[in-house]
C-alpha cells in the first residue's frame, strides 16, 4: 500500500525537473527504517530491503521530526557507551578486587587482556558517535534557526582529529562576529574545543579504565600502641648496661633467646672471602658474600641487611648494617597474624575479603636501627688514629686520639690474651675532636703485619655511627610468616648527613657509652669467648680474622652487625597493649579490614585508650593485597575523569531531547548529503572563485544557514533573504 503524502500547495503538483517522483516503492517509513537511520545502520537496513527486492527510490523527507518516538530512537545510540562508561566509573570509583588472575580458566590473562582492549575499542567508537550525534545536533540547530559561520559546518566530521584546533576552519570560528549573541558564540567554540580533547582521550581513557591493574590494594590494618615510651624504644644515650640481664650464657635465659651471635656467624660473616677460596678467576675478579641474615626475636624473625667495604662487587661508603627492631617486628608479626584469621573468616562467611591474591604485605613506619662503620690500622705503641665520620660522603679524615694506655705493647697483650685472640676496648670519642661519633672501638688484632712488614699485629681504631633511622617494617606472604625485613631510603646515600627543619640530624643519632658496648660483647659460651672474638673467629670459617682477606673490613663488618643487633633488641620486651575488641562476639575482625570500602585502611582492633602520662607509643600498621583489581590511582582517575565527562554530556541531551526538545534530526550527518545540499543549492555570490579552493578566513567566516527556497531547501548566505525558515514535521525536496 502506497503511503499517504502530505498535503502540498498546486505549485508543488506542477512537475518540477528537480523532484524525484516516486516509484512503486517508496522511501520507507517504518518503526524500523526510522531506528536503523537514527542509528546509523541505513546500510543494513539497505541491503535488507536489495535481499527482499524492494527498490528504493528517493523522495521528499522530514528535515525535523517533531515526535517523542524519533528522540526515543536517538537517545538509543547514546544508552550504550553512556551506562558502560557508567560501569566503568563505578568500578574505578568505589573499588573491585579480583585477585591473582582474572576471572575465568587458569592461566589465560592474555586473551582476557586482548578482550577487553576490544571492548575499549567498541567503547571508544560507540562514545565518538554519541559526540559527534550530539554535535551535529548544535550544528543542525544554529543552522536551521539562527546562523553558522560556514568554517563551522564541516566540524561535526572533524572533531575527533585533535589538528582541527588549529585549522583555518576553527580560528575562522572564534574570530567570526556574525553570531546572534556571544552566548552562543561561547556554546559552539567550547563545545567544539571540548569534544575534540575528547575525541583525542576518549579512546585511551576507555582502554585504562577498562583494564584492571595488578598492584598492592590498601587491604585495612590497625592502630596499635606498645607499652614503651619512644625514648626507651629509640633512645638518644645508651649508658650502662642496656639490655636486661647481661651478661647473657648459653643456660638461653627468657632475655636473650635465643642467642642470634651464631646466625650472624653463619649466614653472613662465615662467606668473608678467605686466601684459600677456590675460584676459576684465581681470587682476581671482585667476589660476592651474603648481604642478609636472619636475627630471632621472641614472636619473629627479623632480617639484618648489610653492605661491607672489602674485595666485593659492590662497594658502599661506609660499612653499613640495619635491622627493624625486635619489639616492632614482634608486634608486626601478632598484628598480621590477626588481619590473615579476620580475612579467612570474611571469606568463609562470604562477605566482602581479598580471597585470591599474588602477594600480601603487613608494614609500619618505625625508626629502626642503622650503623656505619669506619677503621684505620696502626703500628702497636704508635699513636692510633680514629676516622672521622661527620664530614660528609668520602670524606674521613683520621684524627689523633691521646692515650697512655690503649695501643701500647701492654694493652694489646691484655686485649688480645698475649696474642691468641683478637680483642677491643670500647672508648668515648670527644665531640670536639672527633664531631658526631657515637663510640669508638679499639680492635687488637695479632697476626696482621705491621707497617714494617712484621706478623706482630695491629691496632685498629674504628668509629662507630649509630642512628634511629625512618623505615618500615614488613611481612610478606611470599617472604615467609614472621620474617620481617626493612630498610631506610637511601641508607646507603649518605642521608646520615642531612639535617631536618630545625637543624638536627633527619636520623637521630645514638649516644653509647662505652659500658652499654661492653655489655653486648660480653661472655655468651661456656668457653669464655666474648661475642666480638666470635665473630671474628667465624669470619671466613677462618678461626682467624687475621687470616681473611682486607681483615681490617672485615673487624668493620663484625662491628657493624654486632652494634645494630644490639640496638635492635632495645625494650625488646615491649609488648601490645588491650586486648582485641570483642574477641567472643568477633568485633575486632571488622576492625582490621576495610571500612564500608573495598579498599581503604583499617581502625583499631585492641582495647586500649591512651591516658596521659601512659608509657605507650602508637604504631599504624597497613596491609596491601597484590592483586588485580579497578581503583582510583593515577592513570585511571584521569581516565574516569574523561568518561565521567563524556557521560554528563550525553546524559545532558538525551534529557534535554527527550524532556524539552522532543524532537530530532538526521539530515547532512554525511559529507556525501552536505555535498547533496550544496549541489541543491543557489551559488551565493559570496563564494565566488572557491571552486578550487579558500584562501581567506573572511569566505570561512561568512553567516550560513539551511532554509526553504524554491520549495526545497538549501544553504543560504547573507546576500539572499527571501528563505523561509524549515518546519517541523514537513516534507522537503
Amino acid at each position: 500500500m502506497m503511503r499517504r503524502m502530505p498535503r502540498v500547495s498546486q505549485e508543488e503538483d506542477t512537475p518540477d525537473p528537480l523532484k524525484v517522483v516516486s516509484s512503486k516503492y517508496e522511501t520507507p517509513s517504518t518503526g524500523l527504517g526510522k531506528l536503523s537511520h537514527t542509528l546509523r545502520l541505513d546500510t543494513v537496513y539497505l541491503l535488507f530491503q536489495e535481499i527482499r527486492g524492494h527498490s528504493v527510490v528517493e523522495e521528499k523527507k522530514v528535515a525535523i521530526l517533531g515526535d517523542m518516538r524519533s528522540a526515543c530512537y536517538v537517545s538509543l545510540l547514546h544508552i550504550l557507551p553512556t551506562s558502560a562508561s557508567i560501569t566503568l566509573l563505578v568500578l574505578n570509583w568505589k573499588g573491585y578486587y579480583i585477585g591473582a588472575e582474572l576471572q575465568g580458566p587458569v592461566g589465560q590473562d592474555g586473551l582476557r587482556f586482548l578482550g577487553l582492549q576490544f571492548a575499549a575499542k567498541m567503547l571508544e567508537l560507540l562514545a565518538v558517535a554519541s559526540l559527534s550525534t550530539i554535535l551535529f545536533a548544535l550544528i543542525r540547530s544554529l543552522l536551521i534557526y539562527d546562523t553558522l559561520p560556514f568554517g563551522a559546518m564541516t566540524t561535526g566530521f572533524e572533531f575527533n582529529n585533535i589538528s582541527l584546533l588549529w585549522s583555518k576552519e576553527f580560528f575562522a570560528t572564534c574570530g567570526a562576529k556574525t553570531f546572534s549573541s556571544s552566548r552562543i558564540k561561547i556554546l559552539l567554540v567550547s563545545t567544539i574545543v571540548v569534544f575534540t580533547i575528547l575525541g583525542a582521550t576518549i579512546g585511551p581513557s576507555a582502554a585504562v579504565a577498562s583494564q584492571p591493574v595488578l598492584r598492592n590494594w590498601p587491604g585495612g590494618g590497625t592502630v596499635f600502641w606498645l607499652n614503651a615510651t619512644s625514648q626507651e624504644l629509640w633512645p638518644s644515650h645508651l649508658d650502662g648496661v642496656g639490655l636486661p640481664d647481661l651478661p647473657c650464657t648459653s643456660s638461653q635465659d627468657a632475655s636473650c633467646i635465643p642467642p642470634n651471635y651464631s646466625l650472624l656467624s653463619s649466614e653472613m660473616l662465615a662467606f668473608w672471602p678467605s686466601p684459600s677460596s677456590v675460584s676459576a678467576d684465581g681470587g682476581t675478579v671482585p667476589r660476592l658474600m651474603p648481604e642478609k641474615a636472619s636475627i630471632s626475636g621472641r614472636y619473629s624473625v627479623h632480617t639484618l641487611e648489610a653492605r661491607f667495604i672489602g674485595p666485593f662487587v659492590y662497594h658502599p661508603y661506609l660499612t653499613s648494617a640495619t635491622t627493624p627492631s625486635a619489639a616492632i617486628a614482634d608486634a608486626l608479626s601478632q598484628v598480621a597474624r590477626y588481619w590473615n584469621n579476620a580475612n579467612t573468616h570474611q571469606c568463609g562467611v562470604g562477605k566482602t575479603c581479598f580471597h585470591y591474591y599474588n602477594d600480601i604485605t603487613y608494614t609500619v613506619n618505625a625508626l629502626q636501627p642503622l650503623t656505619f662503620v669506619r677503621c684505620s690500622a696502626s703500628d702497636i705503641n704508635a699513636t692510633i688514629q680514629f676516622p672521622r665520620l661527620d664530614q660528609g660522603i668520602e670524606k674521613y679524615p683520621l684524627v689523633n686520639y691521646s692515650s697512655t694506655t690503649i695501643g701500647s705493647q701492654q694493652w694489646f697483650d691484655a686485649v688480645t690474651s698475649n696474642g691468641s685472640n683478637p680483642g677491643l676496648s670500647w672508648v668515648e670519642l670527644p665531640a670536639a675532636d672527633f664531631g658526631r661519633a657515637s663510640v669508638g672501638a679499639a680492635v687488637g688484632l695479632p697476626g696482621t703485619k705491621t707497617q714494617t712488614g712484621e706478623d706482630g699485629g695491629q691496632v685498629v681504631a674504628c668509629t662507630v655511627d649509630a642512628r634511629w633511622a625512618n623505615a618500615t617494617a614488613a611481612i610478606s606472604f611470599l617472604g615467609g610468616p614472621m620474617i620481617v625485613s626493612g630498610t631506610p631510603n637511601l641508607w646507603l646515600g649518605g642521608t646520615q648527613y642531612q639535617l631536618d627543619a630545625t637543624g638536627l640530624p633527619l636520623w637521630p643519632q645514638v649516644t653509647i657509652a662505652p659500658a652499654w658496648a661492653e655489655s653486648i660483647s660480653s661472655i655468651v659460651t661456656d668457653s669464655s669467648e666474648s661475642v666480638f672474638t666470635s665473630l671474628c673467629n667465624s669470619i671466613g670459617r677462618l678461626g682467624n680474622i687475621s687470616k681473611a682477606i682486607s681483615p681490617i673490613n672485615a673487624v668493620e663488618a663484625v662491628l657493624a652487625v654486632m652494634i645494630t643487633d644490639g640496638l635492635a633488641r632495645t625494650s625488646s620486651l615491649a609488648t601490645i597493649l588491650g586486648s582485641l575488641k570483642g574477641l567472643d562476639k568477633g568485633e575486632w575482625i571488622y576492625e582490621f579490614l576495610p571500612k564500608d570500602t573495598v579498599f581503604g585502611t583499617g581502625g583499631s582492633a585492641f582495647n586500649y585508650t591512651y591516658q596521659q602520662g601512659d608509657r605507650s607509643t602508637k604504631f599504624e600498621s597497613r596491609t596491601a593485597v597484590n592483586g588485580y583489581g579497578y581503583g582510583i590511582t593515577a592513570a585511571p582517575l584521569l581516565s574516569t575523569l574523561v568518561l565521567f565527562i563524556y557521560s554528563l554530556i550525553a546524559t545532558i541531551y538525551v534529557v534535554h531531547s527527550l524532556c524539552f526538545a522532543k524532537m530530532t534530526s538526521s539530515s547532512w550527518r554525511s559529507i556525501t548529503e552536505l555535498v547533496a545540499l550544496a549541489a541543491n543549492s543557489t551559488p551565493p555570490s559570496v563564494l565566488q572563485n572557491t571552486g578550487a579552493g579558500i584562501a581567506t578566513l573572511g569566505i570561512l567566516k561568512q553567516p550560513v544557514k539551511v532554509g526553504v527556497v524554491d520549495n526545497r531547501l538549501q544553504m543560504v548566505f547573507d546576500d539572499r533573504e527571501d528563505a523561509d525558515e524549515i518546519k517541523q514535521n514537513e516534507y522537503y525536496g
